[in-house]
């Protein structure tokens, strides 16, 4: 007889087998399966508005809804937008007067090409690959061991949007790089071996080398999938997925891929002998440089472990007699085991011999086709399937893998075919995600069933047949998007008055007032409900009539900070200051936790999987240990706090204060350029007035405090430069 749990085991596996064929059924059908079609442009009435084709697909969308588009925004606000958007940083008081000086229909389209050819560019739009892979310094085991060479994942990310490399060949390299790296040429080896820190870069746990390998893999596979297909494969580890036609024999095909991948080891807590050091980091010099290299690390660590055997079996036949102490010859032996364990540890640690460049990277394993795991578990196999690509968008092909391939060659190659339907829907979609803040798909990574659908589906299709058309060219999107009368328009709220029991709401431009007759705590709590439900939907518009406003990002804050105070350091870092690999010794209890500060770009700071760098936290960047399509955005008390208390800004604000005075002598210019640096505007005849104020009152409070009036200027410039770094104008970008 069942018992209740069994009865309720069977009936939800049932559900699951039922909801699992529905989802093979309709996922024939779903928009995102179906492979993208060149899209016509379709008619507008307002012809004069719509700069390009992108606009006459948000406009006839416009039109048919009976809302018409915003005005422009001015061109400080725009210069402004786009600064930040491609480089992250804010334009320089001198940039803004040019571009506003130059009436020329070009001055735009310049504008963009400057900030698409700097080196800034690659760091910010680096820094949004970074949030889907998943980028982090350390391993994520139980002691969260450092991983030096992961920064050159980092770079090899930052110099490929730089170079605007196709993003198909990023793709390929991403997952078979090691491969393509033996193909050549020579001069791009270590390029594409680093490039494989995507796979390298899952998420270690436990202690021991590849303990619970089988969450490696995962890792591996669910970021390949929302990275590169904007699916969820992670579900089907256990049975079909409940909601997209992805089986388990799907899940498992993928996971033989990587089954058959060696992966790096990164040490754990036994890291200090030589039971658990470092391995599989791959060499950055081609086969012919690097093998006579390891060749004889391998035979110096032979002759080390022959030389230690013989000592040991020396050691036991020097007995000595019963009740006495150690004799000399046992002595002699027992130091010089130890200086021979003591540099056999030595030279295991860094995991390949000294002076051989590395990466954390991928290569070649056993070939394996992995057998389907009963509920997920690795000690409960079944039958082998055999290595593909998800049968639901690839039917019944194989990937023809060679053997002793693991097949992620074939499978990066199958990816970014360009009648794969998801490819390039997905950059596409996150393309124009951080340009607007929102996908056209809301859930860029997740084109599944259960993901939102696209607002404009033929816009999405248009702009991802445009993109392979260009090669798959990054920056050509930018330019196509960013040209048009869209993206160029402002993001001031479109008068909208609302009446309740007598009282107005009006909201308009940045103000919301509420007028009218009667208070009472029930009106003003529907008041404010109203307000917050109006300018919810206002600003979670999906229909382009504004540029949605939006918040600057962790990294944004904290570089304009240091570039408006003239602190930032754009050079790029070397390694981060880990203690040398000899000194490794941390543990689960005592697990790695170090803050590396520098005045370097965000996208340098060293990030740590079991330990969350502070201020990047704070302000809403993401968890290394996930991938992350769409970043939170908080209003939290203690970033309040930070902002009025922490170091680091009132170091930014003295140092900006500083710029200030050094630029002009009348307090009047001094404010003019302070807020052209820090709002990218000039301030108005009442925020004169104010400031004016408001450093009288400090320099009167601080006079009677200072040792000198020189002090006293210097902080209440300083103050002043801590309210222009601190208000909403600086945080919020229009």
């Amino acid at each position: 007889m069942r018992t209740t749990f069994q009865t309720f085991f069977l009936w939800l596996c049932t559900g699951v087998t039922i909801m699992a064929a529905d989802a093979t059924a309709n996922g024939s059908s779903h928009w995102a399966f179906q492979r993208v079609m060149p899209q016509k442009p379709p008619a507008v009435q307002n012809v004069g508005w719509a700069r390009t084709d992108v606009d006459r697909f948000i406009l006839a969308k416009l039109e048919a809804a009976g809302t018409v588009p915003g005005p422009s925004a001015d061109r400080r606000t725009l210069l402004r937008r786009a600064t930040y958007d491609l480089i992250g940083l804010p334009p320089t008081p001198e940039e803004l007067e040019a571009f506003v000086a130059d009436p020329s229909a070009e001055a735009f389209n310049r504008a963009i090409e400057r900030l698409l050819a700097s080196p800034r560019y690659g760091e910010r739009w680096g820094r949004h690959w970074m949030d889907v892979v998943r980028y982090a310094d350390t391993a994520g085991d139980n002691a969260d061991y450092p991983v030096p060479e992961a920064r050159l994942y980092r770079d090899y990310i930052i110099d490929s949007f730089n170079a605007d490399k196709p993003y198909d060949q990023f793709a390929r390299e991403q997952l078979a790089g090691d491969i393509l790296a033996k193909q050549g040429p020579a001069d791009g080896y270590a390029e594409r071996v680093t490039a494989t820190g995507f796979l390298a870069l899952s998420r270690r746990y436990a202690t021991a080398p590849f303990e619970f390998n089988h969450l490696i893999l995962e890792d591996a596979i669910e970021t390949t999938g929302r990275a590169f297909l904007g699916m969820t494969f992670r579900c089907a580890r256990c049975h079909d997925h409940k909601f997209d036609p992805v089986t388990r024999e799907d899940y498992y095909a993928l996971y033989g891929l990587f089954e058959s991948t060696q992966f790096p080891y990164a040490g754990s807590e036994e890291f200090h002998s030589k039971k658990f050091p470092r391995s599989g980091f791959q060499p950055l010099v081609p086969p012919k440089q690097h093998e006579p290299l390891i060749k004889a690390h391998e035979i110096r660590l032979a002759s080390l472990e022959a030389a230690i055997k013989q000592h040991e079996n020396e050691r036991t036949a020097e007995k000595p007699a019963i009740g006495s102490v150690t004799n000399a010859a046992t002595r002699s032996i027992d130091d010089k085991l130890k200086t021979l364990n003591r540099e056999l540890a030595e030279l295991k640690k860094p995991g390949g011999p000294a002076g051989l460049p590395v990466a954390y990277a991928v290569a070649e394993g056993k070939p394996i086709d992995s057998r389907l795991q009963s509920r997920g578990e690795p000690n409960e196999l079944g039958v082998p399937v055999r290595r593909r690509a998800p049968k639901f968008l690839s039917g019944e092909e194989s990937l023809d893998i060679p053997d002793g391939a693991s097949g992620r060659l074939q499978f990066s190659e199958w990816l970014t075919r360009p009648e794969n339907p998801l490819t390039a829907r997905v950059m596409a979609n996150r393309i124009w995600q951080h340009h607007f803040g929102r996908g056209l798909v809301a859930t860029p990574s997740n084109f599944g069933l259960r993901g939102d659908p696209p607002t404009h589906p033929e816009l999405l299709d248009y702009l991802s047949s445009r993109f392979i058309e260009s090669g798959w060219s990054v920056k050509a999107m930018h330019r196509l998007i960013m040209r048009s009368s869209t993206y160029q328009q402002g993001s001031v709220i479109s008068g909208q008055s609302l009446v309740i029991s007598g009282q107005s709401l009006v909201i308009s431009g940045q103000s919301s007032v509420i007028s009218g007759q009667g208070s009472g705590v029930g009106k003003e709590r529907r008041v404010a409900a109203l307000t917050t439900d109006l300018l919810t939907t206002d600003l979670l518009t999906t229909d382009y009539s504004r540029f949605p406003r939006r918040r600057l990002s962790a990294e944004e804050i904290r570089d304009a900070m240091l570039f408006i105070a003239g602190t930032l350091d754009l050079r790029r870092p070397g390694l981060h200051p880990f203690p040398k690999v000899s000194e490794w010794k941390w543990t689960q209890h005592n697990p790695f936790k170090e803050l590396y500060d520098s005045n370097h770009r965000s996208v340098y700071l060293m990030i740590q999987r079991l330990q969350r760098q502070p201020y990047l936290s704070l302000f809403d960047a993401p968890d290394a240990n996930v991938s992350t399509d769409v970043r939170t955005d908080s209003t939290v008390p203690l970033q309040a706090l930070y902002l009025m208390n922490n170091v680091f800004v009132q170091d930014q604000a003295s140092a900006f204060a500083g710029r200030v005075m050094n630029t002009a002598s009348s307090d009047e210019d001094r404010v003019k350029f302070a807020c052209a640096t820090a709002w990218s505007r000039e301030p108005n005849r009442k925020e004169l007035a104010r400031a004016h104020e408001f450093l009288s009152q400090c320099r009167e409070e601080l006079r009677r405090t200072e040792a000198t009036a020189e002090h006293a200027e210097q902080k209440a410039w300083s103050s002043y430069a801590r309210v222009l770094l601190t208000a909403n104008e600086f945080f919020y970008l229009d």
